[in-house]
């Protein structure tokens, strides 16, 4: 019967209808001309009284005008779109030509289903491919439509082929090679999945990580140290050994021209097959050894004491010592190379206490078991500190002293072995950057959800692996991105995720222009603009009116008008009054202008267009004389005092 719509209203049945009356199905007859008997039902739905009833699937398939006409328009648009995620990822995949290498290689359907399934990967931080439709429902997308669950795991088993992956991968590292790889450290390393398939050629038995007696698919990833940027990678059936993964991925990484400078390797690839290959391919390397390899436990008995928090053998501020020497390897071989042991102060002592706890702690446990009269138990891990004898039927409790304070001292030290003698600074300085492969590996676990393989054939656990670097590449340039900014990378994608398109009363979509100051950086260094989503609108709303558009998406283009704007005032450019200046013919310096008449001089002028006098020298002009006081008769000076023969005035006593 399919479906039944009891969620929805009741709705009339149709004129040509039928109700069986023992179970309350609605029904038609399909066969036109041919009796009652002999002509087949179809269910549509189920009665609800004789003239109404809730209809099934056949009924919306059989009578799409009576759907339309009860329940509306299957096709309403969601009112809001979400657009962030996908400006985000053009950006970056223009940016490192890596949408283009993928509509290359792929072609553009599928190109842009990888890329969608990325977006998925990097926003929900999962690769389970049946909850990917209603994630990404409300997303812009790269493909046409949202996939559903059938139509990805179809994609992942038959549509991707390893050619195309083959081809994708010598395009990516032609493009990495552009980019400078060839000069860089390649950081290298490799793990398992638990594999829960059960029909693929990879899947095997071999040293699960989780500890379980599971199958497990390997996989193999090679990063450049100095940016973190993913190179290349192999998916490995889970039974090879590191040494011949690592054999594939040098030959494959050298057949493309890369003269690499040398190899990053963790304790993982500490054996005598990984050395003497990379002996043979004469390739540099830094690798970090074993606790129990020859050369770390010679170093240490020899120079253990020798660096312990000794100021001469400090490398850096942080508490770390070491000293560099060349050894042999391993016992049974020959192979030597330059060995640095280092002692950690900060992390060796907090480990020691920590391990003088669990042992304190578990001493006194099993004694309390005896007190109580419990058969004692010697806690896991500890066996080789602490043993339980029987004497005279009474359980005592021995602890191995030489055997504790040796792992209690052994805290905190490693060594790293180089093919180079580059000293105990260079060559840690060179083995962390092998945290760039780190950070790698935890974004495709914890980032991306590829910690366990769940698809059951071997094309799809390839394909999905290809898809995992492919996100891993962006992921790691959102990584890099927020490092340059300060921004939380888990943050940010959400954040990003927020930007929005609304739809108005037209149905039409519009850009929401509500943008942060960090979300605008993190876009900008991508170059994405806030003006870019009037264009992500526009090319959305084309999609939706109109089949002629092609699959493959273009970043919006800028001009001048609206290219990114640095933050501060541009070089050269002055305040506002300046710049209105400058447009005049003249700029008036401060003060008066050379040669200008005060208002009254212009006043007491007969003509205000006669020149003006010469400037009149400080002091009286030679031969001027002062304004007599009467212009007829011009009085001589007086001088000072009493003039000769003069007589004080009368006073009104002397009248």
């Amino acid at each position: 019967m399919g479906h039944i719509y009891w969620e929805l209203k009741e709705i009339p049945l149709p004129e040509d209808a039928h109700i069986n009356q023992n179970d309350g199905r609605v029904f038609i007859f399909m066969d036109d001309g041919k009796n009652v008997r002999s002509s087949k039902r179809k269910t549509i739905g189920r009665a609800t009284s004789s003239t109404t009833m809730h209809p099934n699937d056949a009924f919306r398939y059989l009578y799409p005008n009576l759907w339309k006409e009860h329940y509306g328009d299957d096709n309403l648009l969601e009112h809001v779109i979400h657009s962030g995620m996908y400006a985000l990822m053009l950006g970056i995949g223009y940016r490192t030509s890596l949408y283009p290498l993928l509509v290359d290689s792929y072609g553009p359907l599928y190109a842009n289903a990888i890329m969608d399934f990325s977006m998925y990967s990097i926003k929900e931080k999962s690769d389970v491919a049946q909850t990917c439709e209603s994630s990404m429902s409300g997303q812009i997308l790269f493909s046409k439509k949202n996939h559903s669950d059938s139509w990805l795991s179809d994609f992942f088993r038959n549509k991707m082929t390893e050619e195309q992956n083959y081809k994708f991968r010598d395009a990516w590292l032609k493009r990495c090679k552009e980019e400078g790889v060839s000069k860089v450290w390649i950081s290298i390393d490799g793990s398992n999945n638990n594999c829960e398939v059960q029909k693929c050629s990879l899947s095997e038995k071999g040293k699960a990580k989780s500890g379980k007696n599971v199958n497990i698919v390997s996989y193999i990833h090679a990063v450049s140290a100095e940016d973190g940027g993913p190179v290349t990678y192999f998916v490995n059936n889970g039974g090879k050994v590191d040494s011949k993964a690592l054999q594939k991925m040098m030959l494959y990484i050298k057949g493309h021209d890369i003269g690499i400078e040398g190899v990053i390797l963790d304790r993982g690839f500490c054996t005598h097959d990984v050395f003497e290959l990379l002996n043979n391919l004469n390739c540099p390397y830094v690798v970090m050894l074993k606790s129990d390899t020859y050369a770390h436990t010679k170093m240490l008995e020899e120079y253990g004491e020798t660096i312990r928090f000794k100021v001469e053998y400090a490398v850096d501020g942080k508490g770390l010592f070491g000293i560099s020497e060349k050894k042999k390897l391993f016992s049974e071989h020959q192979e030597e190379a330059y060995v640095s042991l280092y002692y950690d102060g900060s992390n060796g002592t907090g480990r020691a206490i920590t391990l003088i706890g669990k042992v304190m702690k578990a001493m006194a446990d099993i004694k309390d078991q005896i007190n109580k009269g419990n058969k004692p138990a010697v806690p896991d891990g500890m066996g080789k500190y602490i043993s339980i004898e029987e004497k005279e039927g009474n359980p005592l409790v021995y602890c191995n002293y030489d055997k504790w304070q040796k792992d209690v001292d052994a805290k905190g030290f490693c060594s790293i072995a180089s093919s180079l003698e580059l000293g105990a600074a260079e060559t840690n300085r060179i083995y962390h950057l092998r945290d760039a492969s780190e950070t790698q590996y935890m974004i495709m676990k914890s980032q991306l959800g590829y910690d366990v393989t769940r698809v059951h054939y071997t094309e799809g656990v390839e394909n999905k692996h290809a898809i995992c670097f492919i996100a891993s590449i962006i992921r790691a340039e959102i990584l890099k991105a927020c490092s340059k900014l300060n921004l939380s990378t888990n943050q940010m994608i959400r954040e990003i995720d927020r930007l929005e398109l609304i739809l108005l009363p037209n149905n039409i979509y519009t850009a929401v222009h509500d943008e942060s100051r960090r979300q605008k950086d993190l876009l900008a260094e991508f170059d994405i603009l806030p003006v870019d989503f009037n264009e992500i609108a526009k090319d959305y709303n084309q999609r939706l009116t109109t089949p002629i558009i092609s699959q493959v998406h273009a970043k919006p283009k800028h001009d001048e008008s609206n290219s990114k704007r640095k933050r501060g005032r541009p070089v050269g450019s002055g305040a506002k009054k300046e710049k209105e200046k400058k447009n005049t013919e003249s700029v008036r310096k401060s003060g008066r202008p050379k040669g200008s008449k005060n208002k009254k001089t212009v006043e007491r002028e007969p003509d205000a267009n006669v020149r003006a006098e010469e400037k009149r020298e400080p002091g009286r002009p030679k031969g001027s004389k002062n304004k007599p006081k009467d212009s007829a008769v011009i009085q001589e000076r007086r001088s000072r005092g009493r003039p000769k023969g003069s007589k004080n005035k009368k006073t009104e006593n002397d009248l």
